[in-house]
This record gives structure tokens, sequence and C-alpha cells, in this order.
């Protein structure tokens, strides 16, 4: 993990996450825009209470968009995606599912009723897997037996180490999902991710999303890009972006890794796919630095 993280307290990015999901199950409140009526119980209490008032949605909703245009949508596509590899592989019964920097990820308690049998691995910092832990309690939300809370220390302990301890078997089919997780990490740090999954079996499925390169010379190409990046430097600076890839080359980058990829989806596809309502209309733009890819082991 990116090494200039605080590993001391709550992840601050994971908890705005959990805000826009919360805001769009309010506002939509269906599977295909805002299926996440449990990333509410990860906010503060005062954020619950005051997102009770609609003036209150209203400003929240418009200061988020102005802040980073296109991400609330991008949340609500990326949802969609992950819920269904989560789905699919439980109704495939994949013996394995990790999480990879889980936050407030919620699928193993969403969609504990179509879980036959699968382990799921959450993997994260201490500090925020000790809060999301408290938070599910306070709620009295079940943790299902299947789940296996791994704390890790990003900087001195290796994803193979922790896993293993924790009765994960490599030799075992296994989606792994590492979701709003790349970007933050130095370029070792994601490597040996990607390596580590590289030696998992051989119809294993890493699923995760990146942010293409950043420059002064193509930041105003792609929606909303611009203001993210401001925004990351403001309020976020302790987890700034730091992993990406030039547009087009995330075939050969994944080849380079011993990976070879599955799918791929930019953002005019991620918008056409899942940002479309029932009329055909466009619900809104998504931040579009943004990509989404599947890869497995080449063997």
């Amino acid at each position: 993990m990116n090494k200039k993280i605080v590993e001391n307290k709550p992840s601050e990015t994971a908890l705005f996450v959990a805000l826009r999901r919360t805001m769009v199950h309010k506002e939509y409140n269906n599977q295909k825009f805002g299926p996440d009526y449990l990333a509410e119980i990860f906010l503060p209490a005062y954020y619950r209470f005051f997102l009770k008032f609609k003036k209150v949605k209203e400003n929240t909703k418009n200061k988020l968009a102005a802040a980073m245009p296109g991400m609330t949508e991008y949340i609500i596509a990326r949802t969609a995606i992950f819920d269904g590899l989560f789905l699919d592989a439980l109704k495939d019964r994949i013996p394995q599912i990790v999480l990879l920097g889980a936050g407030y990820d919620s699928r193993a308690y969403r969609f504990a009723k179509s879980n036959r049998g699968t382990k799921i691995y959450e993997l994260d910092a201490p500090p925020t897997q000790d809060r999301k832990i408290k938070c599910l309690k306070a709620t009295h939300i079940s943790i299902p037996k299947e789940v296996q809370y791994v704390p890790i220390n990003f900087i001195h302990e290796s994803i193979s180490d922790v896993l293993g301890k924790a009765g994960y078997k490599n030799q075992e089919r296994t989606l792994f999902i590492w979701e709003g997780v790349s970007m933050y990490l130095d370029w070792d740090a994601a490597k040996q991710t990607l390596d580590f999954i590289s030696h998992s079996h051989a119809d294993s499925i890493i699923a995760f999303d990146y942010t293409v390169t950043i420059t002064e010379e193509n930041i105003n190409e792609y929606y909303g890009a611009n203001e993210l990046m401001k925004s990351m430097q403001e309020h976020h600076a302790n987890e700034g972006l730091m992993f990406s890839i030039k547009d087009g080359e995330i075939e050969p980058f994944l080849a380079g890794m011993n990976l070879r990829m599955v799918e791929h989806l930019d953002s005019e596809a991620i918008e056409q796919k899942y940002l479309v309502d029932d009329n055909g209309t466009l619900i809104g733009r998504m931040t579009g630095n943004f990509r989404i890819v599947c890869a497995s082991p080449v063997k």
C-alpha cells in the first residue's frame, strides 16, 4: 500500500465512498443505481441525522458534485459492476473471495443469503477494519460465519503472509476485488499485489479499477479530472492518487505482470452500460479518467 497512508486512523476516502453510496440509495433505492442499503451505517451519527432532511441532502449532493464532477455517477456504476461479479461468484460457488482493501464494502452482508460456503477474506488496515466491525455490531448486522477479517499493516506485512495465516488457499479458484484501491498505491506496492495474484489459481479473477495517467497536457480531456485532482490535493492529502496506467496501455501492462485481460471498460462503455435509465437516458457523466478491468493469471 501507499507508504504515505496514515495507518493510525480510518480511511477518509472509504468514508466518502460510503457517503456517496448512501446518497444514491436514498435517491434511487433500486438494484441498478442505489443498492447499498447498508452504506449509511458506516457514517457518523450526525451525518445520518442531517441526511434525513431533504434540503441537507440536496446541498450535500451539489457540494459533492462540484468538488468531484462525475464521481458519484462513477461510484454508482462501479458498485453495480462489482456487485454483479460478487453475486456471480457466489452463485458459481467459487471457494474464495478476497477483498483487497475492503473499506466499508457491504457485499458479504447484503448478499449473505446467496452465500453457499464461499469464504470471504476482508483485508484492510486495522483502524478502518476495527471501525467497520464496530459499526456492524452497533447496528446489529450479523457477521456471516464465512467472513474472515484479515488486518494488515500494508507497510510491514505482505498479502501472501497474512492471507496464508488466515487460511487462504492459493491453489483454489478465487475472485479478487480490488475496488477503489490501486490508485492510492505506489508502483511497487501495486505491482507486488498483482504479482501475488498472478501466482493464484489459473481460473481466478482479479477485478479492479484504476486511473489513467493524468498530465498537464491531457487533464482537460477527461471529464471532471481537473476538479478531482484539485479536490484530492486539498481534502485528501494523506491518500493522494499515485498509481496510474497510460490510456490504452492496460493490456501490455497486465501481460508484463503475467496476467491476461478478460474484460476492460473505459468511461464511455461504463456510462452506456451502467448509467442509462429505463427510458434510455444517461443519468449523468462519470469522472472520465477511471477504468475497470478484469484479468486472470497466465499459466
